[in-house]
């Protein structure tokens, strides 16, 4: 009977294809904006800062150090398959999100 089990579960495992994929972000970095006007005078806007990462943007928040008075969003995402294997992310496979000011 236990041979009977280990043999199913052998055949299960081995025959199963095990595929891996990975998801990345295209973050972006901006200034909140001012709750006031005089507060959004006094401000110079800085440009936002856009990134592609595997980390969402909770997750990035937590792992890198964000000032508080920014905000991390994300303007696009996709999925890659394979293994990361400290390779460059994948390409976006829709080409190069459309990123204001580039």
């Amino acid at each position: 009977m236990a041979k009977n089990v280990c043999a199913f579960l052998a055949v299960v495992f081995l025959g199963v294809s095990v595929s891996a994929e990975y998801r990345v972000f295209l973050l972006k970095i901006e200034k909140r904006r001012p709750a006031s006007a005089q507060e959004a005078a006094n401000s110079a806007t800085a440009p936002a800062r856009f990134l592609e990462s595997t980390l969402d943007p909770e997750q990035y928040r937590g792992y890198y150090p964000v000032a508080d008075d920014e905000q991390v969003t994300y303007v696009d995402t996709w999925r890659c398959r394979g293994r990361t294997d400290h390779r460059p992310l994948c390409p976006n496979p829709r080409g190069p999100a459309a990123i204001p000011g580039e």
